[in-house]
Protein backbone atom coordinates (compact mmCIF):
# COMPACT_ATOMS: atom_id res chain seq x y z
CA UNK A 1 0.00 0.00 0.00
CA UNK A 2 1.50 3.32 -0.79
CA UNK A 3 0.10 6.67 -0.34
CA UNK A 4 1.43 10.00 -3.06
CA UNK A 5 3.69 12.26 -1.38
CA UNK A 6 4.10 15.86 -3.25
CA UNK A 7 7.88 16.54 -3.98
CA UNK A 8 9.00 19.69 -5.49
CA UNK A 9 12.51 19.57 -6.35
CA UNK A 10 15.67 17.46 -5.52
CA UNK A 11 15.80 19.11 -2.02
CA UNK A 12 12.54 17.98 -1.04
CA UNK A 13 14.12 14.83 -1.86
CA UNK A 14 16.54 14.63 0.36
CA UNK A 15 14.03 15.90 2.87
CA UNK A 16 12.14 13.22 2.40
CA UNK A 17 14.78 10.64 2.16
CA UNK A 18 14.93 9.44 6.03
CA UNK A 19 11.43 9.31 6.43
CA UNK A 20 10.90 6.90 3.22
CA UNK A 21 14.01 4.71 4.98
CA UNK A 22 12.75 4.82 8.51
CA UNK A 23 16.13 5.94 9.52
CA UNK A 24 18.99 9.00 8.46
CA UNK A 25 21.26 7.32 5.62
CA UNK A 26 24.72 6.72 6.46
CA UNK A 27 27.85 6.18 3.87
CA UNK A 28 25.65 4.40 1.24
CA UNK A 29 24.10 4.80 -2.19
CA UNK A 30 20.52 5.07 -3.04
CA UNK A 31 18.53 5.06 -5.48
CA UNK A 32 14.90 6.16 -6.50
CA UNK A 33 13.14 4.55 -9.33
CA UNK A 34 11.37 7.64 -10.59
CA UNK A 35 7.23 6.92 -12.35
CA UNK A 36 7.01 10.60 -13.85
CA UNK A 37 6.24 12.87 -10.22
CA UNK A 38 6.02 9.52 -8.33
CA UNK A 39 8.26 7.74 -6.65
CA UNK A 40 8.77 4.35 -7.10
CA UNK A 41 11.07 1.31 -5.61
CA UNK A 42 13.72 3.13 -3.09
CA UNK A 43 16.97 0.93 -2.74
CA UNK A 44 19.69 1.50 -0.18
CA UNK A 45 23.40 -0.46 -0.34
CA UNK A 46 26.66 0.28 1.77
CA UNK A 47 29.36 2.07 0.41
CA UNK A 48 31.42 -0.61 -0.93
CA UNK A 49 35.38 -0.56 -1.50
CA UNK A 50 36.77 -0.55 -5.15
CA UNK A 51 36.91 -4.20 -5.95
CA UNK A 52 33.07 -4.97 -4.91
CA UNK A 53 31.27 -1.77 -6.70
CA UNK A 54 31.07 -3.91 -9.41
CA UNK A 55 28.80 -6.74 -7.39
CA UNK A 56 26.66 -4.04 -5.35
CA UNK A 57 26.13 -2.62 -8.76
CA UNK A 58 24.73 -5.36 -10.59
CA UNK A 59 22.74 -6.20 -6.87
CA UNK A 60 20.98 -3.31 -7.75
CA UNK A 61 20.38 -2.87 -11.67
CA UNK A 62 17.88 -6.11 -11.75
CA UNK A 63 15.51 -4.68 -9.23
CA UNK A 64 15.28 -1.30 -10.55
CA UNK A 65 14.82 -2.32 -14.49
CA UNK A 66 11.80 -4.79 -13.13
CA UNK A 67 10.50 -1.64 -11.64
CA UNK A 68 10.34 -0.30 -15.16
CA UNK A 69 11.19 3.38 -14.10
CA UNK A 70 10.67 6.55 -16.49
CA UNK A 71 13.95 7.51 -15.16
CA UNK A 72 16.27 7.42 -11.68
CA UNK A 73 18.10 9.71 -9.19
CA UNK A 74 21.48 8.43 -7.50
CA UNK A 75 22.30 9.72 -4.24
CA UNK A 76 25.67 9.23 -2.13
CA UNK A 77 25.95 9.82 1.24
CA UNK A 78 29.64 10.26 2.36
CA UNK A 79 31.45 11.55 5.38
CA UNK A 80 34.79 11.80 3.07
CA UNK A 81 34.98 13.94 -0.37
CA UNK A 82 34.51 11.06 -3.20
CA UNK A 83 33.87 8.20 -0.87
CA UNK A 84 30.77 7.97 -2.78
CA UNK A 85 31.90 8.78 -6.46
CA UNK A 86 32.95 5.64 -7.77
CA UNK A 87 29.50 4.08 -6.87
CA UNK A 88 27.79 7.00 -8.23
CA UNK A 89 30.12 6.34 -11.77
CA UNK A 90 29.49 2.86 -11.77
CA UNK A 91 25.43 2.75 -10.82
CA UNK A 92 25.01 5.56 -13.46
CA UNK A 93 26.53 3.92 -16.39
CA UNK A 94 24.85 0.53 -15.52
CA UNK A 95 21.74 2.42 -15.90
CA UNK A 96 22.32 4.02 -18.90
CA UNK A 97 23.44 0.31 -20.71
CA UNK A 98 19.90 -0.68 -19.82
CA UNK A 99 18.18 2.30 -21.37
CA UNK A 100 17.23 3.64 -17.72
CA UNK A 101 18.00 7.98 -17.71
CA UNK A 102 19.49 9.17 -14.86
CA UNK A 103 18.07 13.08 -14.20
CA UNK A 104 20.11 13.28 -11.64
CA UNK A 105 23.56 12.48 -9.29
CA UNK A 106 23.91 13.89 -5.75
CA UNK A 107 26.13 13.69 -2.82
CA UNK A 108 24.85 14.76 0.66
CA UNK A 109 27.97 15.45 2.85
CA UNK A 110 28.63 17.43 5.89
CA UNK A 111 24.63 18.75 5.98
CA UNK A 112 24.99 19.79 2.54
CA UNK A 113 24.44 18.55 -0.87
CA UNK A 114 25.95 18.70 -4.12
CA UNK A 115 24.51 17.98 -7.42
CA UNK A 116 27.37 16.29 -9.10
CA UNK A 117 26.74 16.88 -12.89
CA UNK A 118 25.50 20.40 -12.35
CA UNK A 119 28.08 23.32 -13.59
CA UNK A 120 25.39 26.44 -13.39
CA UNK A 121 25.64 28.73 -10.56
CA UNK A 122 22.73 27.27 -9.03
CA UNK A 123 24.68 24.64 -7.88
CA UNK A 124 27.88 26.10 -5.72
CA UNK A 125 31.12 24.37 -5.28
CA UNK A 126 30.43 24.58 -1.69
CA UNK A 127 27.25 22.85 -1.89
CA UNK A 128 23.58 23.59 -0.83
CA UNK A 129 22.47 23.21 2.85
CA UNK A 130 20.08 20.62 3.36
CA UNK A 131 16.74 21.73 3.84
CA UNK A 132 15.14 21.92 7.47
CA UNK A 133 12.50 19.42 7.50
CA UNK A 134 10.18 21.56 8.64
CA UNK A 135 10.61 23.66 5.50
CA UNK A 136 9.46 21.20 3.49
CA UNK A 137 5.72 20.10 3.01
CA UNK A 138 6.01 16.77 1.95
CA UNK A 139 7.80 16.10 5.85
CA UNK A 140 4.58 17.14 7.30
CA UNK A 141 2.99 14.52 5.65
CA UNK A 142 4.89 11.93 6.98
CA UNK A 143 4.42 13.69 10.61
CA UNK A 144 0.67 13.45 10.26
CA UNK A 145 1.27 9.97 9.66
CA UNK A 146 3.13 9.41 12.98
CA UNK A 147 6.71 8.80 10.91
CA UNK A 148 9.76 9.63 12.63
CA UNK A 149 13.00 8.25 11.27
CA UNK A 150 15.96 6.63 13.57
CA UNK A 151 19.17 7.98 13.78
CA UNK A 152 20.26 5.06 11.84
CA UNK A 153 19.95 1.53 10.55
CA UNK A 154 21.57 0.14 13.33
CA UNK A 155 18.79 1.61 15.03
CA UNK A 156 16.31 -0.06 13.01
CA UNK A 157 17.63 -3.44 13.71
CA UNK A 158 17.34 -2.66 17.62
CA UNK A 159 13.91 -1.87 17.29
CA UNK A 160 13.33 -5.50 16.71
CA UNK A 161 15.90 -7.45 19.10
CA UNK A 162 14.77 -8.82 22.02
CA UNK A 163 14.67 -5.87 24.34
CA UNK A 164 12.30 -7.23 27.35
CA UNK A 165 14.73 -10.14 28.42
CA UNK A 166 13.02 -11.16 31.48
CA UNK A 167 9.69 -11.14 29.84
CA UNK A 168 10.79 -13.29 27.10
CA UNK A 169 12.30 -15.79 29.29
CA UNK A 170 8.97 -16.20 30.91
CA UNK A 171 7.44 -16.54 27.78
CA UNK A 172 9.82 -19.47 26.26
CA UNK A 173 8.48 -22.23 29.05
CA UNK A 174 4.52 -21.24 28.62
CA UNK A 175 4.84 -20.86 24.93
CA UNK A 176 6.48 -24.89 24.93
CA UNK A 177 3.86 -25.75 27.10
CA UNK A 178 1.09 -24.25 25.14
CA UNK A 179 2.72 -25.62 21.78
CA UNK A 180 2.29 -29.23 23.77
CA UNK A 181 -1.10 -28.70 25.26
CA UNK A 182 -2.28 -27.83 21.33
CA UNK A 183 -0.45 -30.68 20.17
CA UNK A 184 -2.18 -33.63 22.18
CA UNK A 185 -5.83 -31.67 21.97
CA UNK A 186 -5.35 -31.52 17.94
CA UNK A 187 -3.55 -34.50 16.86
CA UNK A 188 -4.40 -37.44 19.30
CA UNK A 189 -5.12 -40.44 16.98
CA UNK A 190 -7.80 -41.50 19.36
CA UNK A 191 -9.73 -39.21 18.68
CA UNK A 192 -12.74 -38.83 15.85
CA UNK A 193 -11.96 -36.27 13.54
CA UNK A 194 -14.74 -34.01 13.98
CA UNK A 195 -13.87 -33.83 17.31
CA UNK A 196 -9.98 -32.50 16.79
CA UNK A 197 -11.27 -30.32 14.47
CA UNK A 198 -13.71 -28.58 17.62
CA UNK A 199 -10.41 -28.40 18.95
CA UNK A 200 -8.46 -26.83 16.89
CA UNK A 201 -11.22 -24.09 16.15
CA UNK A 202 -10.94 -23.57 19.93
CA UNK A 203 -7.69 -23.23 20.43
CA UNK A 204 -7.65 -20.70 16.94
CA UNK A 205 -10.66 -18.93 18.95
CA UNK A 206 -8.53 -18.27 21.86
CA UNK A 207 -5.37 -17.19 19.97
CA UNK A 208 -7.39 -15.16 17.56
CA UNK A 209 -8.67 -13.36 20.50
CA UNK A 210 -5.36 -12.32 21.66
CA UNK A 211 -4.13 -11.54 18.11
CA UNK A 212 -7.40 -8.95 18.41
CA UNK A 213 -5.54 -7.20 21.31
CA UNK A 214 -1.97 -6.98 19.24
CA UNK A 215 -3.96 -6.16 15.81
CA UNK A 216 -5.64 -2.98 16.99
CA UNK A 217 -4.86 0.69 15.35
CA UNK A 218 -6.76 2.55 17.63
CA UNK A 219 -4.28 5.35 19.82
CA UNK A 220 -5.59 4.02 23.27
CA UNK A 221 -4.39 0.25 22.75
CA UNK A 222 -2.62 -1.71 25.40
CA UNK A 223 1.21 -1.35 24.78
CA UNK A 224 2.19 -4.74 23.66
CA UNK A 225 4.63 -5.08 26.94
CA UNK A 226 1.75 -4.78 28.89
CA UNK A 227 0.27 -8.31 27.94
CA UNK A 228 0.57 -11.21 30.09
CA UNK A 229 3.42 -13.78 29.17
CA UNK A 230 0.85 -16.52 28.49
CA UNK A 231 -0.93 -14.26 26.16
CA UNK A 232 2.53 -13.78 24.32
CA UNK A 233 2.86 -17.64 24.32
CA UNK A 234 -0.44 -17.80 22.60
CA UNK A 235 0.52 -15.57 20.29
CA UNK A 236 3.94 -17.16 19.65
CA UNK A 237 2.13 -20.61 19.37
CA UNK A 238 -0.36 -19.74 17.20
CA UNK A 239 1.95 -18.63 13.99
CA UNK A 240 3.39 -22.70 14.10
CA UNK A 241 -0.13 -23.21 12.78
CA UNK A 242 0.81 -22.61 9.59
CA UNK A 243 -3.02 -22.14 8.01
CA UNK A 244 -3.32 -19.55 11.11
CA UNK A 245 -0.53 -18.20 10.20
CA UNK A 246 -1.44 -17.47 6.18
CA UNK A 247 -4.69 -17.03 7.36
CA UNK A 248 -3.49 -13.56 9.31
CA UNK A 249 -1.40 -12.50 6.07
CA UNK A 250 -4.34 -12.53 4.11
CA UNK A 251 -6.10 -10.69 6.96
CA UNK A 252 -3.12 -8.46 6.63
CA UNK A 253 -1.79 -7.77 3.71
CA UNK A 254 -4.79 -7.88 0.99
CA UNK A 255 -3.93 -9.33 -2.26
CA UNK A 256 -0.95 -11.45 -1.13
CA UNK A 257 -2.75 -14.63 -0.58
CA UNK A 258 -6.39 -14.80 -1.97
CA UNK A 259 -8.89 -15.36 1.07
CA UNK A 260 -10.50 -18.36 -0.75
CA UNK A 261 -7.41 -20.42 0.09
CA UNK A 262 -7.73 -19.61 3.41
CA UNK A 263 -9.49 -22.65 5.57
CA UNK A 264 -13.76 -21.13 5.94
CA UNK A 265 -14.11 -21.79 8.79
CA UNK A 266 -11.01 -19.52 10.29
CA UNK A 267 -12.10 -16.33 8.12
CA UNK A 268 -15.41 -16.39 10.08
CA UNK A 269 -13.14 -16.64 12.83
CA UNK A 270 -11.05 -13.96 11.97
CA UNK A 271 -14.30 -11.85 10.35
CA UNK A 272 -15.53 -12.23 13.76
CA UNK A 273 -12.76 -11.50 16.20
CA UNK A 274 -10.41 -9.28 14.35
CA UNK A 275 -11.13 -5.59 13.78
CA UNK A 276 -12.80 -4.27 10.70
CA UNK A 277 -9.93 -2.95 7.94
CA UNK A 278 -10.76 0.23 7.10
CA UNK A 279 -7.97 -0.14 4.44
CA UNK A 280 -9.59 -2.26 2.44
CA UNK A 281 -12.36 0.60 1.29
CA UNK A 282 -12.37 2.69 -1.56
CA UNK A 283 -10.61 5.57 0.04
CA UNK A 284 -7.61 3.17 1.73
CA UNK A 285 -5.36 5.67 0.91
CA UNK A 286 -6.73 8.48 3.74
CA UNK A 287 -4.39 9.70 6.29
CA UNK A 288 -6.72 8.26 9.46
CA UNK A 289 -6.45 4.82 7.55
CA UNK A 290 -2.51 5.58 7.04
CA UNK A 291 -1.96 6.06 10.57
CA UNK A 292 -3.81 3.03 11.40
CA UNK A 293 -1.76 0.71 9.44
CA UNK A 294 1.25 2.52 11.10
CA UNK A 295 0.34 1.85 14.95
CA UNK A 296 -0.20 -1.82 13.51
CA UNK A 297 3.28 -2.47 12.32
CA UNK A 298 4.43 -0.52 15.28
CA UNK A 299 2.64 -2.84 17.68
CA UNK A 300 4.10 -5.83 15.52
CA UNK A 301 7.58 -4.53 15.88
CA UNK A 302 6.91 -4.39 19.68
CA UNK A 303 5.64 -7.89 19.78
CA UNK A 304 8.76 -9.14 17.42
CA UNK A 305 11.04 -7.65 20.19
CA UNK A 306 9.48 -9.21 23.49
CA UNK A 307 9.45 -12.68 22.35
CA UNK A 308 12.68 -15.08 22.60
CA UNK A 309 14.53 -15.69 19.39
CA UNK A 310 13.15 -19.51 18.92
CA UNK A 311 9.71 -18.06 18.93
CA UNK A 312 10.45 -14.73 17.22
CA UNK A 313 10.36 -16.26 13.65
CA UNK A 314 7.19 -16.95 12.63
CA UNK A 315 6.01 -13.81 14.04
CA UNK A 316 8.97 -11.51 12.14
CA UNK A 317 7.81 -13.24 9.21
CA UNK A 318 4.65 -12.31 9.07
CA UNK A 319 5.79 -8.55 10.05
CA UNK A 320 8.11 -8.74 7.08
CA UNK A 321 5.07 -10.14 4.56
CA UNK A 322 3.16 -7.08 6.26
CA UNK A 323 6.18 -4.13 5.72
CA UNK A 324 6.93 -5.45 1.91
CA UNK A 325 3.32 -5.42 1.52
CA UNK A 326 3.14 -1.83 3.04
CA UNK A 327 6.53 -0.89 0.60
CA UNK A 328 9.30 -0.74 3.78
CA UNK A 329 12.07 -2.30 2.62
CA UNK A 330 14.24 -1.82 5.08
CA UNK A 331 11.82 -2.83 7.41
CA UNK A 332 11.27 -6.04 5.65
CA UNK A 333 15.29 -6.65 5.35
CA UNK A 334 15.79 -6.47 9.28
CA UNK A 335 13.02 -8.43 10.17
CA UNK A 336 14.08 -11.29 7.64
CA UNK A 337 17.60 -11.00 8.45
CA UNK A 338 16.25 -11.59 12.58
CA UNK A 339 13.93 -14.79 11.48
CA UNK A 340 16.73 -16.14 9.18
CA UNK A 341 19.55 -16.00 11.56
CA UNK A 342 17.21 -17.90 14.34
CA UNK A 343 16.30 -20.37 11.57
CA UNK A 344 17.96 -20.45 8.32
CA UNK A 345 15.54 -22.93 6.17
CA UNK A 346 12.51 -21.04 7.35
CA UNK A 347 10.86 -21.74 4.08
CA UNK A 348 8.16 -18.03 4.11
CA UNK A 349 11.13 -16.13 4.93
CA UNK A 350 13.79 -17.57 2.42
CA UNK A 351 10.35 -16.74 -0.10
CA UNK A 352 10.17 -13.50 0.97
CA UNK A 353 13.78 -12.71 1.28
CA UNK A 354 14.15 -14.10 -2.53
CA UNK A 355 10.82 -11.48 -3.40
CA UNK A 356 12.65 -8.65 -1.90
CA UNK A 357 15.39 -9.35 -3.74
CA UNK A 358 13.83 -9.40 -7.33
CA UNK A 359 12.03 -6.22 -5.99
CA UNK A 360 8.52 -8.56 -6.06
CA UNK A 361 5.63 -6.84 -4.50
CA UNK A 362 3.12 -9.08 -3.03
CA UNK A 363 0.06 -7.82 -5.00
CA UNK A 364 2.13 -8.85 -8.22
CA UNK A 365 3.58 -12.15 -7.48
CA UNK A 366 1.24 -15.12 -8.64
CA UNK A 367 1.85 -16.72 -4.94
Amino acid sequence: MTTTIHLSGPADVLAVLPYQLGFHPHECLVVLSLHGTRMGLVQRIDLQPGEHVDDAVAAMIGPLRRDNPSAVLLVGFEEQEGESRSMLDSMADACRTHGVEVVDRMVVRGGRWFDVDCVQRCCPREGLLLPSPSSVPAVAEFVGREICPLPDRSALVDLLEPNRLLLSRDVAPLADAWLQLRLEATECGDAEPGDLETKLHEFRASELAVWSLVLCDNDGAEPIRALAPQDLAMLAVSLTDVDLRDGLIAWLCPGTLPENLVDPILLVQMSRTLSERPWLGQHSADMTHVIGLQRIERRLCELCAVLPDVWAVSTLTVLASFTWWRGDGALTRVALDRALRVEPPYRLALLLERMVDLAIRPGLASA
